[in-house]
């Protein structure tokens, strides 16, 4: 039984819990229109500029290894210090290098420290609320974390018009100082700490099998993974499809990212009430369709060359979709493992941004800077999404039983 919570309490972790799941997105998003200017100051290529974009998400994604069991083992606050300690120094460290491989290893201990918010804030919240609960705060959270993607590539430009791009870097240090303190002062602990748990390799390794071998939360985990991939491809190649190729400013870029993050925000918001009335159960089939028949208009009309007014709708309906998904996946997954929230949060993230980080690298290396070659790889990850989503209950639907949608994939 979950303990009751007061509406400023539970206002007042929202709010931490998404900053610390914002922390290391805005590391990426605020520093997206700055992708040209970094390429110039370090005399490089794209390809290398890059690979600091799927270099950040590699270490997202593994750092979150470590960090899941730490916080199952010595509770969520102390390994969260640590991260974030981690991120602040990192932040300073790629304001004073040269090289560009220097940057691209600071940028992967950066996201290796600021990965931390978000596998711990997953897990508060498995903690601390049941299912129905779950669904509502991670929707709210997910609100109001999306404002920071919707808002950091503006004031990224914002900031290019006035200063150098490691002008950014000095605003992430700040931000990290002030979660740090957030964190000091306004959360408190919330893991029932497991003494038989220990941080032995074999130990841990046992853990994540044990949670691996659960069919669902794999289906839930990969499908969502594939899902916010096409999110990831559009962030990598979005600064040269937007500026390069339909010539917008840096600024203007930046409003364009802040509107598709509003997508995103609504659609979040809407699930929210949604998930009131409805499980996430009825939700996720729809929510999964959807996106696969936007992704697949926004691929037919980069093919046909369509302006960027058009492109722009497809990608902000696409990208909003994953409101509807992301929270219920996430609320799904999470809640099969209540008594191993740090581990099953951290196999989660994990899972989901190397899929990204993969994604990321792969719209680099074959240079998918133009809207058709963005969508394509866009709508393959959706389609590689859906499918994984719709084999949840494959057995029962060539048997022809439970024919709805809902019931096929409960």
């Amino acid at each position: 039984m979950k303990e009751q919570f007061s509406k400023f309490y539970k206002f007042k972790l929202i709010i931490i819990l998404a900053f610390m799941s914002s922390l290391a997105p805005l590391a990426t998003d605020m520093y997206l229109p700055a992708l040209g200017e970094v390429q110039k100051s370090f005399a490089t290529n794209s390809f290398l500029t890059q690979l600091s974009l799927a270099s950040f998400f590699i270490a997202f994604s593994l750092g979150q290894l470590a960090y899941g069991p730490l916080s199952d083992v010595y509770g969520r606050k102390k390994p969260l210090y640590g991260g974030i300690l981690l991120f602040i120094l990192s932040s300073i460290a790629c304001i004073s290098i040269d090289s560009i491989y220097t940057f691209i290893f600071f940028r992967f201990t950066q996201a290796l420290g600021g990965c931390v918010g978000v596998v711990i804030a997953i897990a508060i919240v498995n903690d601390k609320f049941n299912v129905k609960e779950a669904a509502g705060i991670f929707a709210l959270m997910m609100v109001v974390s999306s404002l920071a993607p919707m808002l950091a590539p503006t004031f990224g430009g914002i900031f290019l018009d006035y200063f150098s791009w490691k002008a950014i870097f000095s605003v992430l240090f700040g931000l990290g100082i002030l979660l740090f303190l957030m964190i000091m002062f306004g959360l408190d602990e919330s893991a029932k700490i497991d003494k038989t748990l220990n941080l032995s390799p074999k130990s841990v390794w046992q853990n994540y099998k044990f949670i691996l071998k659960d069919r669902r939360f794999r289906i839930y985990v990969f499908s969502a993974g594939f899902a916010l991939a096409a999110m990831f491809a559009y962030i990598t190649g979005s600064p040269f499809v937007f500026i390069e190729h339909f010539g917008l400013s840096q600024k203007e870029y930046g409003i364009v990212f802040g509107i598709n993050a509003l997508g995103f925000t609504i659609f979040a918001n809407i699930n929210a009430k949604l998930v009131q009335k409805l499980s996430p159960y009825q939700i996720l089939p729809y929510a999964f369709l959807s996106m696969l028949c936007l992704a697949i208009l926004l691929t037919i009309a980069g093919f046909m060359g369509l302006g960027f007014i058009c492109i722009e709708i497809f990608i902000f309906l696409t990208v909003g979709s994953l409101g509807f998904i992301v929270p219920n996946t996430t609320t799904l997954a999470m809640a099969r493992f209540k008594q191993k929230s740090g581990s099953a949060s951290a196999i989660l993230g994990t899972s989901e941004f190397a899929i990204a980080g993969i994604i990321s690298f792969i719209v680099g290396a074959f240079k998918a800077n133009h809207p058709f070659s963005l969508a394509i790889i866009m709508v393959t990850c959706v389609l590689i999404a859906c499918t994984i989503y719709l084999s949840l209950n494959k057995k029962r639907f060539l048997s022809g039983k439970n024919s709805s949608l809902t019931q096929f994939c409960r």
